[in-house]
């Protein structure tokens, strides 16, 4: 059984000790920021006071009480939730109550008219099993790449958009940086990332404190150096990303065209650009090995391995002739 978290959840909140010491769920913040991972009960015990609060998290209760604590948050779009922190208590047996969390997870979802439901894991964590058992797919594999500090990089002036190539994305550019998202990554990943243009928009995964809805640019982040651009070739976009330097850090995400004549050595320094030689981090599924080689070559370090899954919570309405769908579908 789970259900929201209440006031009255005090007491379970601050006996709670999770049994991997800190979250099994994890974000690309998380992934990045080991501080990120720990449990605080004073926060979920504050969000149990405000009722928005309640609902982003729950307490599930097993054979013996209390058997984990699960919070969600929504993606770039309201179809699409993603398990933000996931701790179990130390009675919990991961492959048989992980599984029921889950599964009575994505019934709550689809009872809130969410479509999807996306969950971030270590490589080898139990809660792999748990997660098959509870109807998620796998998706991918990734790993995260870091560079440290760059010294040489401090006086370095920001070079885009005009020198290098690379754009500022308008709202005109949506449907041309989903045909490249169609063609960039495999159908086994769109089958749950998004087919149509509407649920990969909803599935983007948001950067920490960047503003969401961003690739329709109907919104600013918050005081936080933040953005997507596009890398223009001969024949329309050969390369997006969105970046986010909250934390004094900047995370990113990257996308190339596969078949494009393009210096990847050069994408990556445009990627940095701007950042002033702070430290740099990207979780590269396993699919994209040429931004991984390219990143090695820019000294970045491969660190932890994920595993991403996805459970489809709504039976996918029939493709309306004016949806976009991506490339292969």
């Amino acid at each position: 059984m789970i259900r929201f978290l209440r006031p009255s959840d005090l007491t379970r909140l601050l006996f709670l000790r999770p049994s991997e010491g800190g979250t099994q769920a994890f974000t690309l913040d998380s992934a990045v920021h080991p501080s990120a991972r720990e449990y605080r009960p004073n926060r979920y015990f504050a969000r149990s006071l405000i009722l928005r609060g309640r609902r982003d998290g729950w307490v599930a209760f097993g054979r013996s009480g209390v058997s984990g604590i699960v919070r969600v948050r929504r993606r770039n779009g309201p179809t699409v939730w993603e398990v933000s922190e996931l701790f179990l208590s130390p009675n919990a047996v991961p492959e048989i109550d992980g599984a029921e969390l889950l599964g009575d997870l994505a019934e709550i979802a689809a009872s809130h008219g969410v479509h999807r439901v996306f969950l971030r894991i270590e490589d080898g964590s139990p809660m792999a099993t748990a997660a098959r058992r509870a109807g998620y797919t796998f998706q991918t594999r990734e790993t995260l790449y870091r560079r440290p500090e760059d010294l040489r990089g401090q006086d370095q002036q920001a070079h885009y958009p005009v020198e290098s190539g690379w754009r500022v994305v308008g709202d005109v550019d949506l449907q041309s940086v989903f045909r490249l998202y169609g063609t960039a990554t495999p159908m086994s990943v769109r089958e749950t990332a998004g087919m149509t243009l509407p649920e990969w928009r909803d599935s983007l995964e948001p950067l920490p404190r960047a503003a969401r809805n961003s690739i329709t640019g109907r919104r600013k982040s918050d005081g936080v150096n933040s953005g997507e651009l596009l890398l223009e070739g001969e024949h329309g976009p050969v390369a997006w990303m969105r970046y986010s330097d909250a934390s004094n850090e900047r995370l990113f995400t990257l996308m190339v065209e596969p078949e494009a004549q393009v210096d990847l050595d050069e994408v990556v320094r445009g990627v940095l650009a701007g950042g002033y030689g702070m430290p740099a981090a990207m979780l590269v599924p396993l699919y994209a090995r040429r931004i991984a080689m390219a990143l090695r070559a820019a000294e970045f370090v491969p660190g932890h391995d994920y595993e991403l899954f996805a459970r489809q919570t709504a039976e996918r309405a029939k493709i309306p002739r004016n949806a976009m769908v991506a490339a292969g579908g």
